[in-house]
């Protein structure tokens, strides 16, 4: 045996070693990420669903059962239906025209038409329903006492607490999702299959039954289901207007089981029927606008003509200038106007103020905190929805792990829950938590950014689906770090659509009304609900300057967003409906 032979059989065998798994820091982001969005979304949901079969003596279903049989429960469920059908088919009935008028006409001033629908959707209902309450309350609102004791005409008085009343403000804010939709697939259908039909003899009538609405109908529907769905969660303006008319809706019944002793088994149980007309609605809007995908959009596809409408395009122009006048000039008009009065009444104009702004803002105590605790909570709602969206797209669209699709899935669960359920939720699991958060500003942060992460979410995928992956691979070929490859690469190129993300979640934080009225406290008060306390106390004149202030911020907020994020921000925005 040679010395090599041997000196090989003698050496002792080194076992291979084993390549040990790093905790790198893409790990633990990945990881707080999951971990956040089962603490916001999946437990509190999971909480409201075993609260909802609690008793006194352990597990049962007397909860569902009153919930089911209660003639106050019936009747609210039957309420709320009736308002999200008449909400959804007026949505339809004013957003179709006007999406087909800026779509397929000539009609003038088409940016009026995009310019009402979007500020529509931005205008908190709640605001525009104390506004119309100073006009249209039936014993002291303006328009009524002008029409009944001035003119002698009280045929001509409306009274705005009653369904109609209710449906009335409601529809002011619920059209733009049927407009944004059906405006949407009508520019989108190519126009040779119109053209080819009217070749082959067809009347343009007969084309627009026979090729158009065939093609857009999906749209059209979900924008009708869409509306339903924002229609019967409405919690302030169903508040507002319902309860002195004696019209109780789901939401404000579940506000009301909160009312000393707390019903927590019955509040479950009803917001998970509100959970399943929600989610069936979604489900159905859903379904309809996958059917979309025979829309043709290749680029070979020829523009639509705009059809001459004559001195017709002035009806419409007319229609679409009354749209403005009741859904902003009237509302907004008249909160300015209280607003500045000393005593709303018929000579408002001869004793104008400006001590209402003066009591609001140095006098009111509750303002200033109001003010700060809203702008902290959007902010910082807005940008922990942002960057958690970010890194669950990143998650689903970037990395093979397994169950990445169940974390997007469950991401996009709070679309299907209304504000006020999200609040019962919460409460459900946090009481049961040994950290005190109820009435902390802590929890309306857990409200808001589990509420508004499907945007965040969406806005992040979007954005990433439009960078092309080999950018981020290359850089980790030539040896960047995750981090690094985030920092320089990933980040900047979706930045536009983050900040439009964000922007998305600001507006509404600052005006959020459903979930905050269950968990708020004298300290942690809100904007929007330091509003509604004011109008609940009967300030009136104070309550108008408290509005405007709010829409101050928004406006301030938007305003500043489109000057840092330019068409990006605009072009998201118009989608924002859809995403809700």
């Amino acid at each position: 045996m040679s010395t090599e032979v041997m000196s090989t059989a003698l050496r002792p065998r080194v076992s291979p070693r084993v390549p040990r798994m790093r905790l790198r820091l893409e790990h633990v982001v990945m990881g707080g990420a999951i971990v956040s969005l089962i603490v916001l979304v999946v437990l509190p949901l999971a909480f409201l669903l075993v609260g909802s079969f609690k008793g006194a003596d352990g597990v049962t279903l007397d909860a569902y059962s009153e919930v089911l049989t209660g003639r106050l429960y019936v009747n609210a469920l039957k309420n709320s239906l009736i308002l999200g059908a008449w909400s959804g088919l007026f949505s339809l009935l004013i957003g179709l025209p006007l999406a087909w008028a800026v779509a397929r006409t000539d009609v003038p001033a088409k940016p009026l038409f995009q310019i009402t629908a979007t500020l529509s959707y931005l205008s908190p209902p709640f605001l525009t329903a104390i506004a119309l309450t100073y006009l249209f309350s039936p014993n002291a609102g303006l328009s009524n006492v002008l029409m009944r004791d001035v003119l002698g005409m009280p045929w001509l008085t409306f009274n705005i607490f009653t369904m109609s009343g209710l449906v009335l403000v409601t529809v002011m804010h619920t059209f733009p999702f049927v407009y944004l939709l059906a405006s949407s697939a009508l520019q989108s259908v190519d126009a040779s299959y119109e053209e080819a039909a009217q070749i082959l003899g067809a009347s343009k009538l007969r084309t627009a039954f026979s090729i158009t609405a065939p093609l857009v109908a999906p749209a059209v529907l979900s924008g009708t289901l869409l509306a339903f769905v924002n229609a019967i969660a409405l919690f302030g303006s169903q508040a507002i207007i319902g309860l002195p008319g004696r019209i109780v809706t789901l939401p404000t019944r579940i506000y009301a089981l909160f009312d000393y002793p707390p019903e927590y088994a019955l509040a479950s149980a009803l917001s998970l029927v509100f959970i399943v007309i929600t989610v069936a609605a979604l489900y159905l809007q859903n379904a309809f606008l996958k059917r979309r995908s025979y829309v043709t959009l290749g680029g070979k596809g020829s523009r639509p003509q705009m059809m001459r409408l004559g001195a017709f395009r002035w009806i419409l122009f007319g229609f679409v200038v009354a749209v403005f006048f009741v859904s902003i000039v009237l509302p907004y008009g008249t909160l300015i106007a209280v607003s500045f009065s000393k005593s709303w009444g018929l000579e408002f104009w001869k004793n104008l103020t400006f001590a209402n702004y003066k009591f609001i803002l140095f006098e009111y105590n509750v303002t200033q905190r109001a003010i700060m605790n809203s702008l902290f909570l959007a902010f910082v709602a807005a940008t922990f929805a942002v960057l958690l969206g970010a890194v669950i797209g990143w998650i689903d669209l970037r990395t093979k792990i397994p169950g990445r699709r169940l974390l997007d899935y469950a991401s996009l669960i709070p679309l299907g829950l209304p504000g006020i359920v999200m609040a019962v939720a919460l409460i459900q699991f946090w009481l049961a938590m040994p950290v005190a958060l109820y009435g902390t500003l802590m929890i309306l942060l857990l409200a808001y950014v589990g509420r508004y992460i499907p945007l965040g979410v969406r806005a992040a995928n979007a954005s990433l689906r439009q960078v092309d992956h080999s950018l981020e691979e290359s850089a980790q070929i030539l040896g960047a770090r995750w981090t690094t490859t985030m920092r320089e690469i990933t980040l900047p190129l979706i930045r536009p659509g983050l900040f439009a993300g964000w922007l998305l979640v600001f507006v509404p934080v600052i005006q959020e009304l459903s979930a905050s009225i269950l968990l708020f406290s004298s300290q942690s008060i809100t904007l929007a609900v330091a509003v509604y306390n004011l109008y609940e106390t009967g300030y009136i004149e104070p309550v108008a300057a408290l509005a405007m202030i709010n829409m101050l911020i928004i406006g301030a907020a938007i305003w500043l967003a489109y000057r840092l994020g330019g068409r990006s921000i605009a072009s998201r925005t118009e989608a924002a409906p859809v995403s809700n």
